[in-house]
């Protein structure tokens, strides 16, 4: 019986599907002996194939504020490394010091933030640091390097004009306040003027609608990102948010007004022959620096968009997570009140000195870091030291196209490491104890270490 050719195609294309998966196998198999690598346990699941029990799981635990919960009881009833299907991936998940040495230190080159990530940031901001690999990643990162050098942020005087506006905004007859939307509009002030001068409130005449506007749709966009990354592999499969791209638009908007401004005086400076910035007796502008080595207005308004994302974002919830505690422990209140009157005036110096403060926002991050967990995805057949085999002292075998992910937030409540009261806030912690290397990730660490952390 002839074969007709379309089902001579489908058969030689399930011929080759088939090789490839057999010579992919091989090469795994050989990898894994080569390097004496050995499977993590895995979480039980029913789907084990797309993993969609794992990702409905997530979803309600999500909804009902329980994600970070949820996935630390995972860890300690599995192990602080295994492996779960999600979304058609098989993601390594683990908080073992070693294996975060190794993605974030020792094998930094084995793994990317990669595509997953990039399509779900680029479009509110673009391409750039945040979303960058490779030489690209090296490249802005030097770029970029500069502008958060500690003497910048240095100058307390600077704060002092947004720390009065929000302490004028908090009501003074003892009523209830929700303090969140006033950090996050205090945050994006602040980052504003260190990025390019300019709070957001003085905009408002040259930007054809109202600052709230504005900060609305950068908030919204904020919101919708998060989204958009927790979607992970099934991003491609949402359906279009219009209301996202409209609010991405005004953002876009409103960056290239910034940097038209900032190529502007650039400019000028040019054409009058006057070095450096008079306007702002020689403090440091992120945006008019950064103009002087990029002229594409696009890409200085994506980096420009991204760290004021993720300056203000992180900023505005370590602030409301640091108030919400002190509001339940009015002993640490005024522990830190009389503290802070003594220090009198603050400099750069003396908060440093500031040590129950220091030990108040260390055990904050510690329960309730920024950013509770980090992914990874490997560039190459990879491994990551330990977490294989019965034992756990075994390595594991991370495949080319496969995520690792560090959860901070379990990692930062292990009991063998922060000891039995590691779920309780208890910053006195902090006067005896100094973490194992890797046990303690407020902001990243290795090449990839937040570098805005000084600020």
């Amino acid at each position: 019986m002839a074969l007709s050719l379309p089902a001579l195609a489908a058969g030689c294309f399930a011929l080759w599907l088939l090789s490839r998966r057999l010579s992919l196998y091989m090469q795994h198999r050989r990898f894994q002996q080569l390097h004496e690598c050995r499977p993590p346990p895995a979480l039980p699941q029913y789907d084990t194939i797309l993993g969609i029990d794992l990702m409905l799981e997530n979803f309600r635990s999500w909804k009902a504020d329980q994600l970070l919960d949820r996935m630390q009881s995972r860890f300690q009833r599995v192990g602080n490394t295994y492996s779960a299907k999600l979304a058609g991936q098989r993601i390594t998940f683990t908080v073992e010091p070693e294996n975060i040495k190794a993605i974030f230190a020792d094998q930094f080159n084995d793994f990317d933030i990669g595509y997953i990530r990039r399509r779900a940031i680029e479009p509110s901001i673009g391409d750039m640091l945040l979303t960058a690999d490779g030489s690209r990643w090296h490249q802005q990162r030097a770029m970029l390097r500069p502008a958060f050098n500690r003497q910048q942020y240095s100058d307390f005087a600077f704060y002092e004009r947004d720390i009065d506006e929000l302490i004028r905004a908090i009501p003074c007859d003892g009523s209830t306040i929700d303090l969140a939307p006033l950090f996050h509009i205090h945050a994006l002030n602040l980052a504003s003027r260190l990025l390019f001068d300019e709070p957001m409130a003085t905009l408002n005449p040259d930007f054809p609608a109202s600052s709230n506007r504005i900060i609305e749709a950068l908030r919204r966009v904020n919101r919708g990102t998060e989204h958009r990354l927790r979607m992970g592999r099934l991003l491609p499969f949402m359906p279009r948010d219009r209301a996202y791209d409209a609010d991405c638009r005004v953002s876009h908007e409103y960056g290239d007004m910034i940097v038209q401004k900032a190529l502007s005086y650039k400019k000028s400076l040019s054409s009058s022959g006057v070095e450096g910035d008079e306007e702002t007796e020689g403090r440091y502008v992120f945006l008019r620096q950064l103009a002087k080595e990029v002229d594409d207005p696009v890409e200085l308004r994506n980096q420009l968009l991204g760290m004021q994302m993720a300056g203000s974002e992180t900023t505005a919830g370590l602030l409301t997570t640091c108030l919400s505690l002190l509001s339940d422990r009015p002993g640490s209140w005024a522990k830190l009140r009389k503290e802070a009157l003594e220090l009198g005036v603050p400099t750069s110096e003396g908060v440093r000195s500031f040590v129950s403060l220091n030990h108040f926002v260390n055990e904050v991050l510690r329960l309730y870091p920024v950013v509770p967990i980090y992914g990874r995805m490997a560039n190459k057949d990879t491994t990551l030291p330990r977490g294989g085999g019965p034992d756990g002292n075994s390595r594991v075998f991370i495949p080319k196209g496969s995520t690792a992910m560090i959860t901070a937030y379990s990692l930062h409540r292990r009991a063998d490491i922060w000891g039995d009261d590691s779920h309780e806030f208890r910053p006195e912690r902090w006067q005896s104890m100094k973490p194992k290397n890797w046990s303690y990730l407020p902001f990243s660490a290795g090449p990839r270490v937040c570098i805005g952390r000084e600020y």
